[in-house]
C-alpha cells in the first residue's frame, strides 16, 4: 500500500468512526429500566475490569495552571472536586455533562469506593477509585457505559496528576479509553481527540473558576 493510500485509509477510518459514534444506538451497560435497588445491587456486585498494563489505549490529556498553593488545592479537590463533579462536568455540544452521582459503595474517598455517574442525556456509567496517592495522583476507572462510546470501549481510566509549590498548582488530567477490539480504536479516535478533549478542557476551565470562587483569599 502506498503512503498516499495508507493516509487515505486512516482518514476514512476516522470519518467512519465519527459517523458510527454519531449514529449508533445504545448497546452497552446495565439496563436503566431495572428497579432501582436491583440495578444498584447489580452494579455493586459486578467485577471491575482489570486495567491492562501495556494494552492499546486511545488517550487524551489536558492541563491547567492555577494560582493556588498545591496543598490548598489538593485539600479542596479531595473534599469537593472529586466527590462533587456535576458542577464542573457541565458538558459540551459533543459530550453530555454529569447530572448527578449516586453512591454504590463507600463515600468516594478511598480505593474501592464505587459510584454511578448519571449523565444529562439519560445515560450512565460506573466509576471506582483505583489509586489514591494524594496530593500527587488520583486515578479512577469508568466502565459499564450505556452511551455510544460504550459500544466500542471496555473501560476508561481517568488520572489526575498534581504538581506545584506554595504559590501555584499544575493539573494534568488524562483519560485513556480501552477499545474492545482493534478496529474500535480507529472508530473512537476522532471523538476522543476532538469532542472529548473539548469536554475536558471545558471542565478544567469550569473547575478553575470554581476553585477561585471557593478559595478567594489564596
Amino acid at each position: 500500500m502506498s503512503r498516499c493510500h495508507g493516509h487515505t485509509w486512516f482518514v476514512n477510518a476516522a470519518m467512519i468512526g465519527s459517523a458510527f459514534l454519531a449514529g449508533c444506538s445504545t448497546l452497552a451497560g446495565v439496563d436503566s429500566g431495572l428497579p432501582a435497588e436491583q440495578r444498584n445491587q447489580v452494579q455493586r456486585d459486578m467485577p471491575r475490569p482489570p486495567v491492562e498494563v501495556g494494552a492499546s489505549y486511545e488517550s487524551v490529556t489536558v492541563e491547567s495552571d492555577l494560582p493556588v498553593p498545591l496543598a490548598v488545592f489538593t485539600r479542596w479537590f479531595a473534599a469537593s472536586g472529586a466527590p462533587e463533579v456535576a458542577p464542573y462536568l457541565v458538558g459540551t455540544p459533543g459530550v453530555p455533562g454529569v447530572a448527578r452521582t449516586e453512591s454504590l459503595t463507600g463515600m468516594w474517598a478511598k480505593p474501592g469506593d464505587r459510584r454511578r455517574i448519571e449523565f444529562t442525556d439519560g445515560n450512565s456509567a460506573v466509576e471506582e477509585i483505583i489509586v489514591d496517592q494524594m496530593p500527587n495522583l488520583f486515578q479512577y476507572e469508568v466502565w459499564n457505559l450505556t452511551n455510544k462510546i460504550g459500544r466500542y470501549t471496555s473501560y476508561a481510566v481517568g488520572e489526575f496528576a498534581f504538581s506545584g509549590n506554595q504559590q501555584n498548582t499544575h493539573v494534568r488530567w488524562t483519560y485513556s479509553f480501552r477499545p474492545r477490539a482493534w478496529p474500535d480504536g480507529w472508530f473512537i479516535r476522532s471523538f476522543v481527540q476532538t469532542d472529548y478533549r473539548h469536554f475536558m478542557e471545558s471542565a478544567l476551565a469550569t473547575m478553575r473558576r470554581r476553585v477561585l470562587s471557593d478559595l478567594p483569599e489564596t
